[in-house]
């Protein structure tokens, strides 16, 4: 009976013991973090500063939660929380699918979008270019097009000045041009005042003329701010699928390392973080970064000899949240979600943002 007793008496403090393992949280939160300012900022040793470190330093002083926080790379973050080996990570993680299925996501804090990042135009290129677009087939068309209704209405109008007028018309090819000139000077509006109709079937033909020129030439003027539009656009690619054949760098583990490899780009090189991806640019070994918007923009501007420019395109949306393993019991995180909104619902976070250069979504 007494053994009895004492095998009762151990199960039950097993079963309370375990349940209590399920229910509360651990003592310490271990954390991991990689750079990705202006989210994280790591000084490599000192205290990690930035928009997610401030995010949670508030959320950490208002649960009093205590927490030690380790570098690592974002390949080794992501296999830390799903192995459980780190219980949060502090980077602005993108929630997918492949990621929900092995650790669970707070609620998002920021929206943004991946884009590219490439070497700055020089002067002389940018220069280079605006004349290659300048004399491009369709403006040299528009050109050619343009002389030939200037020369029609300017041999119109010598005919029928040739006789009445022949001082300012004269017969023969120098005629001809006199009433090029005539036309040429008329549809700019200059107004030499050199050479004017004087028989009424000119007058007519130059009557015509004026209004037509006023026509050709808002189309002509439109026709090389298209040509010239079109193609900086084509210089700045402003569509993604324009990169597919070229050599592409971003970080290894990624959110945009796995878009691109859905989406087929063809050669993409992985790196550790974007400070490797920002030295492969520099030096030839890729075309373009591809990231994260806030990131790339963050590293562009901050660059002292404006070496980057981030392109005007977007793709990928991403939804920034803390990561966590599995293992850390519901209530807690369901605290720290509670106070993750009630802060990036407050004044102080939009001041935040503003001050790192981001816009709240």
């Amino acid at each position: 009976m007494r053994l009895l007793y004492l095998y009762f008496l151990v199960m039950i403090s097993l079963v309370t013991a375990f349940g209590q393992s399920e229910t509360e949280a651990p003592d310490t939160l271990h954390i991991g973090y990689y750079e990705s300012p202006p989210f994280v900022m790591d000084a490599k040793g000192t205290e990690p500063e930035g928009v997610s470190i401030w995010l949670w330093h508030r959320i950490s002083e208002e649960l009093d939660i205590p927490y030690t926080l380790t570098y690592m790379p974002l390949d080794s973050l992501l296999q830390g929380l799903a192995d459980e080996s780190i219980d949060m990570s502090l980077n602005p993680l993108t929630i997918t699918s492949e990621r929900s299925s092995l650790f669970d996501f707070s609620p998002p804090y920021y929206i943004s979008n991946a884009t590219m990042l490439v070497e700055a135009s020089t002067p002389l290129q940018r220069g280079v270019q605006f004349l290659k677009s300048f004399f491009s087939l369709n403006f040299l068309r528009a050109v050619v097009a343009l002389f030939i209704v200037i020369f029609v209405f300017g041999f119109l109008a010598w005919l029928f000045e040739r006789r009445i007028n022949p001082e300012e018309f004269h017969p023969g090819i120098k005629g001809v041009w006199s009433g090029i000139w005539w036309s040429a000077v008329t549809m700019t509006t200059v107004g030499y005042g050199d050479k004017s109709p004087q028989s009424t079937g000119g007058r007519v033909v130059a009557l015509v003329w004026m209004f037509t020129a006023i026509i050709i030439i808002s189309g002509f003027t439109a026709s090389i701010a298209s040509s010239l539009t079109v193609n900086q656009l084509g210089a700045n690619r402003s569509d993604v699928s324009s990169f597919k054949e070229d050599p592409l760098a971003t970080v290894s583990g990624s959110a945009t390392a796995d878009w691109l490899k859905e989406h087929f780009f063809r050669e993409v090189k992985t790196y550790n973080d974007l400070s490797a991806c920002e030295q492969a640019l520099a030096e030839g070994e890729v075309k373009a970064v591809a990231y994260d918007a806030p990131l790339l923009t963050y590293l562009a501007e901050s660059d002292s000899l404006t070496r980057f420019e981030v392109l005007p395109l977007k793709y990928n949306l991403q939804l920034y949240a803390f990561g966590f393993a599995e293992n850390i019991p519901y209530e807690l995180r369901d605290r720290i979600s509670v106070e993750l909104l009630t802060v990036t619902e407050s004044t102080d976070w939009e001041i935040l943002l503003t001050e790192y250069g981001l816009q709240k979504e």
